[in-house]
């Protein structure tokens, strides 16, 4: 009997998707487990796996969207005929789905209908090795120009090497794949003539090139722009959010920071500090990681907490899973390695899921206290201000300190003011007194 592959819910707020590329090829041979296709939503591209062994169909193909839970292909046996699919209706504002139909249809009609997308397209031979590589790599075997009278490995091989020499940012390739641009005929207008999103634009709207934008040119309402929107809408509708204050004293933070960079021999930011900070006055008041379900608060197993990353186009939230029990080091790195990947595009879905509270930095900026609004479906968000320097009187001495702001928003409906000043004051404890942090768990390599 034929598996399904369906395409994926890759976040909280996705409704549909689309089809990237498919991975194997129309008739390809699979091992369950292995990628097949790359789908994407408004803010993440994701590898989806065959559920079985046994040969891929097509059923959407690239550029195609289709809803959450719709049917984008199957696995079938070797000579099993492909289920027809037929769409399902859906209730208002739900995603439609799709469903194998109780008639299979005769095997000509079903084959009329899968080839309509390249019935255009000149038919070339190939050797079974080359649609084999061809599955391998990812390659549009139709685009592929033979050497000879018919495509050899050595063709896919050489087109495949061709374009992944090709300077083009992660996007601008997947824009143009999505697309069926070849992107050897893009011209790039980046630094060191690399294609950037832009370019693919311009091919898609049949415009010259051109190496600046007009001063008044508008930006398009979609994409990851329309679903932060979305998400943020829906957090101040749905939730009661209040913003608690307060100062911390940082200047033992800035010494220890600056020991820790010396003794490491790597940068240490503030951030990295933060993170375990958070995790550490975390596991004192777990209320603020927890989650409302229906009528139920589910308090968190684990502490994976979020942090804001910036990018040209809006922003994501990587999370730092079970941050409690990693090292400040340990920390550094995969916040380094998260926001460079979620810079390039190339996120995963368990990378941008499951956090159960969020922080985010614009003390960088120069900002000193602002009200950051939640991420659902978390009940709290942690805002960071920059550090300034400010005096104080110790002793009877006017003394230089370094203070930095800290803004926590949390929903009214599950956190008290109480619980809420508590988790700040747990904090404030931890960042004036860094010892406190690497007690509170592993903090040091």
């Amino acid at each position: 009997m034929a598996t399904k592959i369906i395409m994926p819910k890759l976040g909280m707020a996705m409704s549909e998707g689309k089809i990237v590329k498919w991975l194997k090829g129309d008739g390809a041979e699979a091992k369950k487990g292995e990628p097949v296709v790359v789908v994407m939503s408004k803010k993440i591209t994701y590898e989806v796996v065959t559920p079985a062994d046994g040969i891929v169909r097509h059923i959407a193909h690239a550029k195609d969207t289709r809803g959450i839970g719709q049917i984008i292909g199957f696995i079938t046996a070797p000579g099993e005929e492909v289920p027809e699919v037929v769409e399902v209706a859906a209730p208002a504002g739900a995603p439609a789905v799709a469903g194998a139909a109780a008639d299979t249809p005769p095997p000509a009609a079903l084959a009329e209908r899968r080839v309509e997308p390249s019935q255009e397209e000149k038919f070339v031979p190939s050797s079974p090795a080359a649609r084999r590589l061809a599955g391998e790599l990812g390659v549009d075997i139709s685009r592929v120009t033979p050497s000879g009278r018919r495509i050899t490995e050595q063709d896919v091989q050489r087109f495949y090497d061709e374009r992944a020499r090709i300077n083009i940012s992660p996007l601008a390739r997947q824009m143009a794949e999505a697309e069926g641009l070849d992107i050897v005929t893009i011209q790039g207008t980046g630094p060191n003539g690399k294609i950037i999103e832009d370019d693919v634009l311009r091919i898609l709207e049949g415009e010259k090139p051109r190496k600046a934008k007009a001063p008044a040119e508008n930006i398009p309402f979609i994409g990851m722009r329309q679903a932060i929107a979305e998400q943020m809408v829906h957090s101040l509708q749905t939730m009661a959010q209040i913003t608690l204050t307060t100062k911390a004293d940082v200047t033992e933070l800035k010494s220890t920071r600056e020991a820790l960079r010396a003794r490491w021999d790597r940068k240490v930011s503030y951030t990295d500090l933060l993170i375990k900070a958070v995790a550490v006055a975390l596991g004192d008041h777990p209320l603020l990681g927890a989650r409302l379900e229906g009528e139920e608060i589910v308090m968190p197993d684990e502490i994976n907490v979020g942090v804001a990353v910036a990018l040209d186009d809006g922003l994501i939230v990587p999370v730092i899973r079970n941050a409690d029990r990693m090292t400040v080091p340990e920390i550094g790195a995969k916040i380094k390695g998260l926001a460079q990947r979620a810079r390039e595009n190339d996120l995963n879905v368990d990378e941008v899921t499951g956090a159960v509270f969020t922080v985010t930095n614009l003390g960088t900026y120069g900002v000193d206290g602002f009200t950051p609004i939640i991420n659902p479906p978390e009940v709290a968000i942690l805002g960071v201000g920059r550090i300034t320097e400010e005096l104080a009187l110790i002793n009877g001495q006017a003394v230089a300190r370094s203070r930095m702001v800290l803004s926590l928003t949390i929903d009214h409906r599950i956190v008290d003011g109480a619980p809420g000043a508590a988790f700040l004051q747990t904090l404030v404890q931890l960042l004036e007194h860094p010892a406190l942090i690497f007690a509170g768990g592993p903090a040091l390599s």
